[in-house]
């Protein structure tokens, strides 16, 4: 493996970050933050509310990651790293130092922050009518966010199969702090199972594995742990506040750990093609 000093200083902290049992900082702001929240949650909000305002979002979020590719802001990624070096096209993102490809990464994550808070303060302004919508807005910025950060680190997030390995990287985020590094391999394996694929082949399998991973167990996995913290929102006059606190927060955890995948894999593709 023939990396810098930089470079392994960086592999070996992603590596850490995976396998450290323990929440990050945000995780565990957020937590101490929200925990009160969902405790009024459970004494005041009927269990068949949540049940109706799950399955609402539910359906609008299985076409959230195709709905992305619209949204995606590649021209903007680009500029932005044209502010420290000289790129055409995604793909050249792979040959820029760490450095920049970490620089455009944050400012990135920083943009969708900003996106998330103006949209939880916009829906929690807006009570319970706007909650159906929040949830799924929400994913819709993670997900823009988490393949952004992809082309950042040299992943055409168009290329087949690599909006399921960016829902992949989303549930990663949402899934607590146990077996992580686990999950991480599993997403490893369906990127080096892709990319060894023609591009007909890796289509069709792409198409295989959107059904296996982004199934319905999947995003109700994923609305559970947000609904009953984003219901707190309803309230009037703590609504914007909370919705956007809470967007901010979790765009943040998000981001950070679809940095660390892909900063990842561009460090482990840089090493094979200098090996």
């Amino acid at each position: 493996m023939t990396l810098n000093a930089e470079e392994q200083r960086a592999l070996d902290e992603t590596e850490t970050y995976f396998r450290d049992p323990g929440e990050s900082i945000l995780g565990r702001a957020s937590r101490a933050v929200f925990r009160p929240v969902e405790a009024l949650t459970e004494r005041l909000v009927p269990d068949r509310f949540l049940e109706l305002a799950g399955g609402g979002v539910e359906g609008v979020l299985k076409g959230i990651s195709s709905i992305s590719d619209k949204t995606l802001d590649l021209g903007g990624v680009l500029r932005e790293a044209r502010k420290y070096a000289e790129v055409d096209d995604v793909e050249d993102m792979k040959t820029q130092s760490l450095e920049v490809v970490d620089r455009v990464a944050e400012a990135c994550s920083s943009q969708g922050q900003l996106l998330a808070a103006l949209e939880g303060a916009g829906c929690g302004a807006g009570g319970v009518a706007l909650l159906a919508a929040d949830i799924p807005l929400l994913f819709g910025v993670c997900m823009r966010t988490v393949r952004h950060i992809g082309a950042c680190y040299g992943i055409d997030p168009k290329l087949p199969g690599e909006d399921v390995i960016a829902f992949k990287v989303f549930e990663l985020a949402c899934g607590g702090t146990q077996d992580r590094y686990a999950e991480l391999l599993e997403i490893d394996t369906l990127a080096d199972e892709l990319d060894g694929l023609e591009q007909s082949q890796r289509a069709e399998k792409a198409a295989v594995l959107a059904g296996l991973f982004m199934s319905r167990e999947a995003i109700k996995s994923i609305v559970g742990k947000l609904l009953p913290r984003k219901v707190f929102q309803t309230i009037p006059l703590a609504g914007s506040l909370v919705g956007a606190g809470f967007n901010y927060m979790f765009v943040a955890d998000v981001a950070k750990t679809a940095s660390m995948v892909y900063r990842r894999r561009f460090l482990y593709a840089r090493a094979k093609t200098s090996a």
